[in-house]
């Protein structure tokens, strides 16, 4: 059985893909096997990975119809066949010692789950930039910890995202989490719920992988196809935490999370007509069902959130709009 399973969905990304996959195929760790699942892709990308898989028996390709992202990590998760699994988008490369670093230290710490620190690489600029809000360290005890140690940030110290996260496999397969099939946000509803059933989490400050922003195409673009489908995710967590039991230790994190996340996606729809129609739906479904308003502000440990929450919930749509473009802006100015 090899060390580890890496599972990377496939879908209409040519372009990226070889710098991928040699990004894995060159890893210092060699006891490996790589999944590729083609989630339908109609590009050059199933002919690449025929290449690849003819040149190196570590690697198998797995097709299917296309279903999205999540479906696709739940196939190479049920095929793969190492001790340790790891997801990783097919834009996105990792740094050569990724795989042996991150199993050595999931390996000594007996932890469920393993957590490096990435960086953002700007598609459209070609730099990389420093990415501190990834993982938070100022939120945890130590670099070894249970979810019950940072209960009052566990939706605060990493983001929902699983590329930068090694799991241990039996763990995965006993927690009975999967990817649900949503065409976006479906990694936060695996990523939260998989951290809560963790017994033990390690973190790592290394830099060790490199996302992709800004690509035209990838699926973090694509909310304004399925706009409800953040909110569907953010819902499949809200359920896990009251159905293990936890939102009670959970709550205040949790709302915290909420709140930022879910005003955050309407935010940043990218089609103005759409924003309009899903912040009427934010304001007079999404946020009353939370009942934010039931804790005092300073429930809310961030001023800037709890700002654009008050916006959400009570301003005229174009006031919040005005106010969301202000806060862009000032963002592209910031050295």
């Amino acid at each position: 059985m090899p060390q580890v399973s890496v599972i990377v969905p496939v879908y209409n990304i040519e372009g990226c893909l070889r710098a991928c996959l040699d990004s894995i195929l060159n890893q210092t760790l060699a006891d490996f096997e790589v999944i590729c699942v083609d989630d339908g892709s109609t590009d050059g990308s199933p002919a690449i990975l025929a290449e690849y898989a003819a040149k190196d028996s570590r690697m198998r390709v797995l097709p299917q119809k296309n279903g999205g992202p999540g479906l696709a990590r739940n196939a190479g998760l049920g095929a793969a066949q190492g001790d340790y699994v790891i997801f990783l988008d097919s834009d996105d490369w990792f740094e050569p010692g990724l795989l042996r670093r991150m199993t050595d230290a999931a390996v000594e710490a007996q932890a469920d789950v393993a957590i490096c620190r990435g960086v953002e690489f700007d598609t459209g600029t070609g730099r990389e930039m420093p990415s501190e809000w990834m993982l938070k360290s100022q939120y945890l005890p130590g670099p070894v910890f249970s979810p019950q140690e940072v209960a009052g940030h566990l939706f605060q110290f990493t983001y929902g995202m699983p590329w930068d996260k090694l799991y241990r496999r039996a763990f995965l397969l006993d927690s009975g989490v999967r990817y649900p099939p949503l065409r976006n946000s479906e990694d936060l509803a695996f990523v939260y719920p998989t951290l809560l059933c963790a017994r033990r989490i390690v973190v790592m400050e290394d830099v060790l992988i490199h996302h992709r922003i800004n690509r035209t195409a990838s699926v973090s673009n694509s909310r304004c196809a399925q706009p409800e489908a953040p909110y569907q995710a953010f819902q499949i967590v809200k359920d896990f935490l009251e159905e293990r039991g936890l939102m009670d230790r959970y709550r205040r994190s949790f709302l915290n999370w909420a709140m930022e996340f879910l005003v955050w996606h309407i935010s940043n729809m990218p089609q103005r007509e759409i924003q309009k129609r899903y912040f009427h739906v934010l304001r007079t479904q999404w946020l009353p069902a939370l009942r934010f308003e039931e804790h005092p502000a300073s429930y809310y440990e961030n001023r800037g959130t709890y700002a654009k929450y008050l916006l959400a919930r009570y301003a005229p749509y174009p006031v919040f709009s005005a106010a969301v473009r202000v806060y862009k802006k000032g963002k592209r100015i910031l050295p």
